[in-house]
């Protein structure tokens, strides 16, 4: 981790690739052992602006990475903001704090969390993902390294659903990389991963994503799709 102000970087797909340098260069366990091995690792991509930089951070590794959907839950009347995450398994975590201070009845969050799920059934879909069971992902995960990738952090409850998942399945380590993350972000996953890989972590109190890249656009869905079906390392 790096608390540095770094030259915008070019693209998703360019800093996924340095990230994968940077895990090599800085971790004397990967770089001895990723070759011989690679079987014993495994990336996940949160949808949409992590799949770029899983391309190209998988094709430094040569490791595989499938996708791992986070959805906000939101709040029922300000749905750009949410309460909670929910990921791909069933998994949710709850923004307790703000649970407390938005009054809401049983029935509003049971409703806001069962359209959520909708929303990933939704998205897996379209992704034409058939197989999620709990079966499929301890295959993934049991016993290996991960890396949890994303386009950046910003306030972290995202990636921090993502780890919840992630350690229910027991893997032996996990890895955040990501190109991007404001300082306190950073230091919510002191004691919940074995280490964070990120370039460029700012200090400032005021944080965007898009600072960090020169072109900045969101990513589609459709073009998530059209990279995993083109891509040699999703699976």
């Amino acid at each position: 981790m790096n608390v540095m102000s770094v030259v915008p970087y070019e693209s998703r797909f360019s800093v996924g690739k340095i990230l994968g340098k940077l895990n090599l260069k800085k971790n004397n366990e990967i770089s001895g052992d990723i070759s011989k091995n690679s079987e014993n690792y495994y990336a996940f991509a949160i949808p949409n602006g992590g799949v770029p930089v899983a391309e190209g951070f998988c094709s430094v590794l040569n490791v595989y990475y499938d996708l791992l959907i986070v959805r906000k839950i939101k709040i029922p009347y300000n749905p750009e903001a949410g309460f909670g995450s929910i990921t791909t398994d069933g998994t949710i975590i709850l923004n307790e704090n703000l649970l407390s201070q938005l009054h809401l009845k049983k029935n509003q969050i049971d409703n806001a969390i069962k359209l959520t799920k909708k929303e990933i059934q939704e998205r897996l879909k379209f992704y034409e993902k058939d197989d999620t069971s709990n079966r499929e992902y301890k295959n993934k995960i049991y016993g290996k390294i991960i890396f949890l990738l994303d386009d950046g952090l910003a306030s972290g409850y995202t990636m921090l659903a993502a780890v919840n998942m992630i350690k229910a399945y027991k893997p032996k380590k996990i890895i955040i990389s990501v190109p991007t993350a404001p300082l306190r972000t950073i230091r919510l996953f002191d004691d919940k991963v074995n280490h964070i890989e990120c370039p460029n972590v700012r200090k400032t109190t005021w944080f965007a994503v898009a600072d960090a890249y020169k072109h900045w656009y969101d990513i589609s869905e459709s073009e998530v799709k059209d990279i995993i079906q083109k891509s040699q390392y999703y699976q």
